[in-house]
C-alpha cells in the first residue's frame, strides 16, 4: 500500500538522485577540456592563455559611438615548438586544475549519496570534505603556480615572433582558495554533527 510518507520519500530520493547525476555530469564536463588540452600538448600543440596589452584596432569617429582607447587583456594561443619544460609546466598546471575539480565534484557526489542513504554525518564525509578542501587549497596553488610559470615561459618564447605583445606574467584567482577554506570549515561542521549524532543515539 502506498502512503503519503512513502510517496514523499520516493520524491526525496528522486530529487537527490538528480543532484547526484547533475554533480557527476558537471564533474565530467569539467574534466573534458583539460584532458583535451593535455592531449594537444602531448601531440606537440600547446594551448595557452597569455596576458597581453596589445591595442585593439580602431578608427576615429566623427559622430555617434567611438573608441577613445582599447586594449586586449588575454590572447588564446595554440603554440608549437615550445620547450619541453614550458610544455610540461603548462600541462602540470592543467592537470592539477583538473584533479582539483574532480576531487571537489567527487566529494559533492558522495555527500548527496550519503543523504540518499540517510547518513549525512557519516565519518567518511568528514574525510571527503577535508580532502576536497585541501585539494582546493593545494591544487589551486599548484595549478596556478606551475601553470602560471609555464605561461610566463611561453610568453618569453613567443614574444620574439609576436612583436613582444605578450606580458611575461600570469593572473591568479584567489576565490578558489576561499572556497577551499570554506570547505575545510564545512568539514568541521560535519565532524561536529557526526559527534552529536553519535552522542544522541539511543536517547530518542
Amino acid at each position: 500500500m502506498t502512503t503519503p510518507a512513502t510517496v514523499s520519500q520516493s520524491i526525496e530520493r528522486g530529487i537527490l538522485g538528480l543532484f547526484v547525476a547533475a554533480a557527476a555530469v558537471v564533474g565530467i564536463l569539467l574534466l573534458l577540456p583539460p584532458i583535451r588540452q593535455i592531449a594537444q600538448i602531448a601531440a606537440g600543440t600547446t594551448p595557452v592563455g597569455l596576458l597581453t596589452d596589445a591595442e585593439v584596432p580602431h578608427a576615429a569617429s566623427g559622430a555617434g559611438a567611438g573608441i577613445q582607447s582599447a586594449t586586449f587583456e588575454t590572447a588564446w594561443v595554440l603554440a608549437t615548438g615550445l620547450g619541453d619544460a614550458t610544455r610540461g609546466l603548462v600541462a602540470a598546471g592543467i592537470g592539477f586544475g583538473a584533479l582539483t575539480a574532480a576531487t571537489t565534484a567527487g566529494a559533492i557526489v558522495y555527500f548527496f549519496l550519503l543523504l540518499m542513504w540517510k547518513r549525512p554525518f557519516h565519518r567518511s564525509l568528514v574525510v571527503a570534505t577535508q580532502i576536497a578542501g585541501g585539494a582546493l587549497l593545494v591544487g589551486s596553488v599548484l595549478s596556478g603556480g606551475l601553470g602560471g610559470l609555464g605561461r610566463m615561459m611561453a610568453a618569453s618564447e613567443l614574444n620574439p615572433i609576436a612583436g613582444d605583445v605578450f606580458l611575461v606574467g600570469f593572473s591568479f584567482e584567489p576565490g578558489v582558495l576561499l572556497a577551499g577554506v570554506a570547505v575545510l570549515a564545512l568539514s568541521f561542521v560535519f565532524d561536529r554533527g557526526q559527534r552529536l549524532q553519535r552522542d544522541t543515539e539511543g536517547l530518542v
